[in-house]
């Protein structure tokens, strides 16, 4: 393997001028926002007055490692977030020199930076410079027309897009930098084009050298994710590596569209606990989803079934990631009924850990998926197995064992027990009184907010049978009982008995957003009008239409013990 490493100024980057960068298939999207651009700016105003004082200042911006491929152009392995907001900044600077009406040889160099420039014709705006085979086709179309001649910036800020939002940063603060310090300006330019600002350029040998570097390399600016290293290994031994990269966007889109937070390593986490599972193993202690994947050591099931290797193994993995990434973005279209439900309830639980029992249902139905369709052998084994799920996950919230590893525990013990079909042996013991927890006899010491709800809800359901889908889209926590409390006594209630009662359980309902803002802190009487208009449940229906207009003690007693035994039931049923 060999190496070239250069210190290169900005405008000199590449060998030749009229090399392209190019973005290769098994690179990550484009993934800087405005702080790392406002770092960058920072860097740069900052490195300008530190040159001002001392002429021999140069500014490291990082490295760029990069492979000469066939046809010339410069493959970016590492780096590509940096060259991709260099553009941009250029871009900026080349809008913002344009807008003044005048040619100069800054507003040229900016521009020869960015696209092909042909003598006594000028430059050649529908060929840019960069060129990424890795953008989805949504942001494609915004790159492509922040570097066509003629941009409107108005248009840019309505596009939801990193390209556009980065570009518009750059461009404001290149105004606000000319508003404000009009003289130096043009020294600004001349410090960014000059001799200040490098890079260190690494031009690897070969493709298989860019590779290696790539599974190993870590960025400075945008460090590589486990799933951007397992893609790399995947490319490096995909027979057809174009069809991969085409499917790989393609998920990585679908991924992006209810999950933009996230990376795709979450998914090969599910996957490689679903494997875990299929080999029976329910051990807590696990290794990283790099390692389970990459390295030959006991239990990294991943790596000895060769599923980054073998043809038929990465086949099998990208259906199942590909499998997953379609059902976690639209749950309701493969789930029905109950198991929809049950599934809606889980959601409100204070961690992801379950996710990793539903992944493995994921796994073992993939065959029966068909995406973007409802497929009855698909969603059989869910309605049965999310209620033993919701049953084992509900006895740990009631007796306060919640954590990250109690959660882990009963999850991949859940998936052994599951793949080898015999009975599932979560406890199901219920403490005396196990409600307390979840309410106070003093307003101002509030029960934990997030339990509390996922108790409520799972009620919810549990006081129809599951008849009914509740949509748990911006539900609150409504007090029957008026929150604040009102300086007046009446009925039974006074200061006191309303301290005591009103973080109690059974004074609790959920509501829409909307509803509970119309209920306000009216009392119960007035309250019952919204509470019949509600579409959240038929409790919130039937406490609505009840004929006795007062909520008493009673009422809020006989309501707890009625979710206690509710719970009870549920569990030991």
């Amino acid at each position: 393997m060999r190496f070239e490493p250069k210190q290169r100024f900005i405008l000199n980057i590449k060998d030749k001028e009229s090399q392209k960068f190019l973005i290769p298939e098994y690179q990550r999207p484009y993934r800087w926002k405005i702080d790392e651009c406002q770092t960058l700016w920072d860097d740069i105003i900052n490195a300008f007055y530190e040159k001002k004082k001392n002429k021999k200042f140069e500014y490291f911006l990082g490295s760029i490692v990069s492979f000469e491929n066939s046809n010339g152009d410069l493959e970016i392995i590492d780096g590509q977030q940096r060259i991709t907001t260099l553009t941009l900044l250029f871009r900026a600077f080349f809008e913002s020199l344009k807008s003044e009406g005048k040619k100069d040889e800054f507003q040229d160099d900016f521009g020869k930076f960015i696209w092909k420039k042909i003598r006594n014709k000028g430059f050649v705006f529908n060929e840019p410079y960069l060129s990424s085979q890795v953008i989805t086709d949504k942001d494609k179309k915004v790159l492509e027309y922040i570097l066509i001649e003629d941009i409107d910036i108005e248009k840019l800020k309505s596009f939801n897009s990193n390209y556009a939002k980065n570009f518009i940063f750059f461009h404001d603060a290149i105004n606000d930098f000319k508003l404000k310090n009009a003289s130096e300006f043009s020294n600004l330019c001349d410090t960014i084009l000059s001799d200040t600002f490098f890079v260190l350029c690494v031009t690897c040998d070969s493709q298989e050298s860019a590779m290696t570097i790539f599974n190993t390399l870590n960025s400075r600016g945008m460090p590589l994710s486990n799933a951007d290293i397992i893609k790399g290994y995947i490319y490096k031994n995909i027979e057809n590596k174009e069809e991969f990269a085409k499917k790989w966007q393609e998920i990585s889109s679908k991924f992006e569209e209810y999950n933009p937070k996230e990376d795709m390593s979450v998914l090969f986490i599910q996957a490689m606990h679903a494997i875990r599972a299929m080999h029976n193993h329910a051990d807590s202690t696990t290794p990283s989803v790099l390692d389970f994947f990459t390295k030959i050591k006991k239990n990294n099931f991943g790596a000895e079934d060769e599923y980054l290797v073998k043809q038929d193994k990465i086949k099998e993995l990208m259906n199942f990631i590909e499998t997953l990434v379609y059902f976690w973005g639209s749950p309701e279209i493969y789930l029905k009924e109950k198991a929809y439900r049950y599934f809606n309830i889980l959601c409100l639980y204070q961690n992801d850990m379950w996710k990793f029992f539903v992944a493995f249902l994921v796994w073992r139905n993939k065959n029966n998926f068909i995406k973007d369709e409802f497929n009855e052998n698909f969603n059989k084994e869910f309605e049965i197995y999310l209620l033993e799920l919701l049953k084992a996950m509900t006895v740990k919230i009631l007796n306060n064992k919640t954590n990250t590893n109690e959660i882990k525990d009963l999850v991949f013990k859940m998936n052994a027990e599951l793949n080898q079909n015999i009975n599932f042996s979560y406890s199901k013991f219920l403490p005396e009184r196990f409600l307390n927890n979840f309410s106070s006899s003093d307003k101002n010491i509030k029960p934990d907010a997030r339990k509390v709800k996922y108790l409520l809800y799972l009620y919810a359901y549990l006081y129809d049978d599951f008849f009914s889908d509740i949509q748990s889209y911006k539900l609150e926590v409504e007090h029957i009982l008026p929150k604040t409390w009102q300086n007046t006594n009446f009925d039974e209630w006074n200061e006191t008995s309303h301290s005591q009662y009103l973080e109690q359980i059974g004074n609790k309902i959920l509501l829409n957003k909307l509803t509970n803002i119309k209920c306000a802190n009216n009392f119960f009487s007035l309250k019952q009008e919204k509470y019949k208009e509600s579409q959240n449940s038929q409790e919130v229906r039937d406490l609505g239409n009840r004929e006795d207009k007062i909520w008493s003690k009673a009422d809020i007693e006989a309501r707890n013990k009625a979710i206690e035994q509710a719970l009870k039931n549920f569990i030991n049923k």
